[in-house]
């Protein structure tokens, strides 16, 4: 204050600025925590069949070929979902991955794929795929296939010297396994 007992514009502005922050800070953390359950909810979801079913169902071939595969199992319960295979694990990877995957449903929506012409464009998103499975050393599959998952001594004859030696030979799982859930892709 000052000598005449009036409020400095110091003062003013302070006590101006508290009522707006009294309510803000609450209205901020409500929407901080709206923002992050609603993001936490979309990466559930867009983990989830179903999610990735309303695309692909409608490319006949792809879902067909994975419920036939052993990683559908029963129908019921299910060993390993599309998103086990296809999004990274780690959290900055799998954004990166849900981030790259929104031109695929640019694609699917203006039409420049679609169920006449999925199979044509196969091979292309496939390799794709295969690419990145062997950048990074088939993670997707090790994070399953491990200890118990995993045990050689469990394995047959044949599979077991191959998975031995698939290090030495510079090769990861998609190397000898593509083709195991959805079919095999000849590239021409």
């Amino acid at each position: 204050m000052n000598n005449k007992g009036e409020k400095t514009r110091w003062q003013r502005l302070w006590s101006w600025l508290k009522r707006p922050l009294a309510l803000g800070i609450p209205i901020g953390v409500f929407l901080l925590v709206l923002g992050a359950t609603s993001f936490q909810g979309m990466m559930v979801v867009s983990n989830q069949n179903a999610f990735c079913f309303s695309c692909h169902l409608k490319m006949d071939t792809i879902v067909q070929e994975y419920k036939a595969s052993s990683h559908f199992g029963d129908g019921e319960t299910i060993p390993a979902t599309c998103s086990d295979c296809h999004v990274p694990h780690p959290f900055i990877d799998k954004m990166i991955v849900k981030t790259i995957a929104l031109k695929d449903v640019y694609h699917m929506m203006v039409g420049t794929i679609t169920k006449e012409n999925f199979e044509e464009h196969r091979p292309a998103m496939a390799e794709s795929v295969w690419e990145d499975f062997k950048k990074n050393d088939s993670a997707n599959c090790r994070y399953c296939h491990q200890g118990e998952n995993f045990d050689l001594a469990k394995q047959p004859q044949r599979a077991r010297l191959n998975h031995e030696k698939i290090a030495a030979r510079g090769e990861t799982c998609i190397d000898c396994h593509q083709g195991l859930t959805h079919k095999r892709i000849v590239k021409r």
